[in-house]
């Protein structure tokens, strides 16, 4: 890939790296990498349909479907923990070569194997390759993008996801009556996009500022992104800070988000009493709108819009939790909701999450704090879906309002701690004299 030059950045200290080069084409970038988005979408997707599929046609029973279920969330929890460190210390791009080779061996499973024990192996490595790959693609993007594109090119990869369910409910109607077959289409579809990945990458270069990184950190050179590299820094100043609330608040609004995301149906057809026929066509009618809100929001991320977006769409989710509770559970409340709180999401759930992410820790931590953020939230989320049902079959408007006010709790640590720039952006930041390195040396 051809490339271009990066500007020297003024205020680096004295022997620091040369500048490397930056990626020509980084929109390509993005979308290549980006796959590891589309893929985590399409593989969550795929297991909630495809699983029910196996159980009706080769006998899995509902605990198998369970465990297998189960060791999707685990795979992911563990490949983000793994992986996100891996990307930090030997390059994003050895780690996501790997990954999506680990994806593709995974999703042959569950293609063509009835066998239990190899199906449980196969989506177990899915979710490793699954959880692995995400920090390390962001990670990618954030560092192929330049400060005017950062932001929409991560929140392209909220739109790479969203593609990728589209195309598996689509899928699913197509072939919703070819019984197995069907269940095989749907995996092999991720062997496919994960081949078609491998390829991609195989193209693309290592990251220009992580190359940079480790040529000042094996030479010596005490700048932030080159010393701020161990673990540990994620829990001492000036990056504490941002690890925790970004924790936190990621953990609050995807919890929050559980209810709409994975049991509007569930809802739907066991409260308001309504077949799964009337409800799905409607949900598929809800994607153009959130691909209009994810392009809109692209527009305005990289601007002072930013917070003003975020608090608004914080509103806008809690109002949309609350439609059904204030109104009643029918379908046109259920799925009011869900388009309500899908917009407000937009600006205060996934795609900021992974905008703040990649800005607020510097390069040698980038993809190790995600992959921890990533872990924390997803385990929360998890463990809110699996007391969900239960929560529903004593009050639905119980869960309704425990999202939305978990919901609330998270747009507020997350406007308390990025408000008025009190969180630094990394990427302005990170190639400047490390502060501990210079007020210990002789000339501070």
């Amino acid at each position: 890939m051809s490339t271009s030059q990066i500007p020297e950045t003024g205020g680096s200290p004295a022997g620091a790296a040369a500048p490397v080069s930056a990626y020509k084409h980084p929109w390509r970038v993005a979308v290549i990498a980006g796959l590891a988005s589309y893929v985590d979408g399409a593989a969550l997707t795929v297991n909630g349909i495809a699983l029910v599929i196996y159980q009706q046609t080769i006998g899995l029973t509902a605990d198998q479907v369970g465990l297998l279920t189960a060791m999707v969330t685990v795979g992911l929890a563990i490949g983000a923990l793994v992986g996100g460190r891996l990307g930090d210390l030997y390059g994003r791009r050895k780690v996501f070569i790997a990954t999506m080779a680990v994806i593709m061996l995974g999703s042959l499973a569950p293609t063509f194997s009835t066998d239990f024990t190899v199906l449980l192996a196969g989506i177990t490595l899915l979710g490793l390759g699954v959880g692995a790959d995400l920090p390390v693609s962001l990670a990618t993007i954030a560092e192929a993008a330049t400060e005017k594109s950062r932001g929409k090119m991560l929140v392209f990869t909220q739109v790479m996801w969203i593609a990728a369910s589209l195309t598996i409910v689509l899928l699913t109607t197509a072939t919703g009556g070819m019984g197995r077959m069907s269940g095989q289409i749907l995996y092999g579809l991720i062997v496919v996009v994960a081949l078609i990945g491998l390829t991609l990458r195989l193209t693309v270069p290592e990251s220009p500022l992580w190359l940079q990184s480790r040529e000042e950190r094996r030479h010596g050179v005490h700048t932030v992104r080159a010393d701020k590299a161990r673990i540990r820094d994620l829990l001492q100043p000036p990056f504490r800070r941002p690890f925790i609330v970004l924790s936190v608040f990621y953990a609050l609004v995807l919890s929050a988000s559980t209810v709409l995301g994975s049991f509007s149906t569930y809802v739907a057809v066991n409260v308001a009493g309504l077949a799964i026929t009337e409800v799905i066509p409607y949900t598929v009618l809800l994607f153009p709108l959130a691909f209009i809100a994810l392009f809109l929001y692209m527009k305005y991320v990289d601007t002072h819009f930013r917070i003003p977006l975020f608090l608004i769409g914080g509103a806008v989710t809690i109002a949309g939790l609350m439609f059904p509770v204030f109104f009643g559970f029918t379908l046109v409340t259920i799925l009011g909701a869900l388009m309500i709180g899908s917009i407000g999401q937009t600006s205060c759930g996934e795609p900021i999450a992974r905008v703040w992410g990649n800005e607020a820790f510097p390069t040698m931590l980038r993809s190790t704090a995600q992959g921890f953020v990533f872990t924390f939230g997803r385990l929360m989320a998890a463990a809110t879906a699996a007391i969900t049902p239960a929560v529903i079959a004593f009050s639905p408007s119980l869960i309704y309002i425990a999202s939305a006010v978990a919901a609330l709790l998270g747009v507020v640590i997350g406007w308390i701690g990025f408000r008025g720039g009190r969180i630094a952006n990394e990427f302005q930041h990170e190639q400047e004299t490390d502060p501990e390195f210079a007020s210990a040396s002789p000339a501070a």
